[in-house]
């Protein structure tokens, strides 16, 4: 009615203005005004279509997905991203600086750390061959400095054996002249020699006794020195297994069984030694591929929910049709700061055997079960909106003890009830990357608005709707009654001409 009352106002309009221009406007402004006209004229036109649908629809019901809340279990995820990695990997570095002569193996060999006890015994693989030359001759020197040692030891102990024999005449030509003093002490008592003959007695005891300290501080002297030398041969011999031992690192063997994944240096090129500020050459990587891992950056908000031998699934970028699976192995005790300065902890997801092969470095993703509940009544999260308090009806806003009024919003979903959507305020638990718990509020039996979520967004209390399946089981009966219809009439016909 509207529209149409729109379209006389038009008309009469139209009307006028063609009066106007029959009475004298020149050419060019009837144009101008005649074409203004037409082109209001179809806007206005289309407006009223578009309203007219809009209230057919509305009268009709919005096509809407019917669903009812199921029961069932839920498991609740922590996602993170990670990477793979093997779970056995060593860096070969050497232990001293020197140029590489020999690298027998290339990236993606196989290698094996031995196994002494095999029949015959089996040898590791030799990884990393350098250059000898100095090390051989600073094991030669060594050895020659500790046999100097063991020589110079043999000197020093004939040394003190000398400085014995000589103590040893010193102590009995001492002890001879404190005889010969004790004698003339009672001849110059009886006055039979001079005193001057008795101070040179006295003289030569004191002389002796002087030498004989004398040699045996020496003695002690030798027999200190003789320890000294006997550490220094120590010393010589510890030498000798250092430049033994870095002979020894000049062939590198593979420490597990592997794979070359990491070659870095070249034949002839030289390699350096670790310091504190310099983390030194790394040779090659060797890693145990049949055991692989993802290294996952939890974030601190989920650290707590973790626990080891947790299950979880993997998926990876390169396979995105496969799922992997595997379980917490490890979780950090201290954090990590990433490079966009936000903390995560380290947390190791060893996978189950596949027979895929993942490369080391691999994007993934980790979802892990934290927790499971079973027997609960779950809706998709989608369904489930948040609407404000003030807006919903009166009546349920005051009797649902669901509905806190002290907060701005109430969780609520929408009921299909007689043709209508039915705002319903409900309590939810948790939730997974589909689907809610609903703890209060509706039945198993509530039939549920769940999608499409973009009219779910403007969908309103008491809303005319229409299941989808109830509307696409009456399109399929009628083209089916079409049908028959037809059937029946081109068969009416074939019975007339006949």
């Amino acid at each position: 009615m509207r529209i149409n009352l729109y379209n006389r106002q038009l008309k009469i309009k139209c009307f006028v203005v063609l009066n106007f221009i029959r009475k004298g406007l020149s050419v060019k402004k009837s144009h101008i005004i005649i074409t203004t006209v037409v082109v209001t004229l179809l806007v206005v036109s289309v407006v009223g279509m578009l309203i007219r649908r809009k209230i057919s629809a509305s009268r009709k019901g919005i096509v809407v997905r019917v669903e009812q809340a199921q029961r069932g279990e839920l498991i609740e995820f922590v996602s993170a991203p990670g990477e793979i990695e093997p779970k056995t990997k060593v860096e070969i570095s050497a232990k001293f600086s020197a140029r590489v002569e020999a690298l027998p193996y290339e990236e993606g060999d196989i290698v094996t750390g031995g196994n002494p006890d095999a029949n015959p015994p089996v040898p590791a693989s030799v990884l990393v061959r350098l250059d000898s030359k100095d090390l051989e001759s600073q094991l030669l020197s060594a050895q020659a400095g500790h046999s100097a040692q063991e020589a110079q030891i043999e000197v020093e102990k004939s040394r003190i054996a000398g400085q014995q024999a000589s103590l040893r005449g010193l102590e009995a030509s001492l002890k001879q002249a404190e005889r010969d003093m004790e004698r003339q002490k009672g001849l110059l008592e009886s006055q039979d020699i001079s005193p001057a003959t008795f101070d040179q007695t006295q003289l030569k005891v004191d002389d002796l006794k002087a030498q004989y300290d004398a040699a045996k501080h020496m003695l002690e002297a030798a027999k200190l020195n003789l320890v000294v030398l006997k550490y220094n041969l120590e010393a010589a011999g510890a030498r000798i297994t250092l430049a033994q031992e870095a002979l020894n690192y000049t062939t590198i063997t593979s420490p597990i069984d592997g794979v070359v994944t990491r070659l870095n240096a070249e034949v002839g090129e030289l390699v350096i030694t670790g310091t504190m500020n310099n983390p030194g050459t790394v040779i090659m990587e060797v890693a145990d591929l049949s055991q692989m891992l993802v290294v996952a950056q939890v974030d601190e908000a989920d650290i707590g929910k973790l626990k080891v031998s947790q299950k979880a699934t993997v998926h990876v970028n390169t396979y995105p049709d496969q799922e992997f699976k595997g379980v917490v192995d490890s979780i950090a005790l201290a954090h990590t700061t990433s490079w966009t300065q936000t903390k995560y902890f380290r947390t190791e997801i060893l996978l189950e055997t596949v027979n895929q092969t993942l490369h080391s470095g691999l994007t993934a993703h980790v979802d892990i079960e934290t927790h499971k509940h079973t027997d609960i009544l779950k809706l998709p999260t989608q369904a489930v909106l948040g609407l404000e308090v003030d807006k919903l009806p009166l009546k349920i806003r005051e009797n649902s003890s669901q509905v806190d009024t002290a907060k701005t919003y109430a969780t609520v979903v929408y009921r299909y009830v007689k043709g209508k959507a039915v705002v319903t305020p409900i309590k939810i638990g948790q939730s997974d990357l589909t689907h809610t718990i609903i703890k209060k509020g509706i039945t198993a039996e509530d039939k549920i608005v769940v999608g499409p979520y973009i009219v779910l967004e403007k969908l309103v209390h008491n809303q005319k709707i229409k299941d989808e399946r109830e509307v696409e089981s009456k399109k399929k009966k009628k083209n089916a009654d079409r049908a028959k219809a037809g059937a029946d009439a081109n068969e009416s016909k074939d019975d007339g001409k006949g």
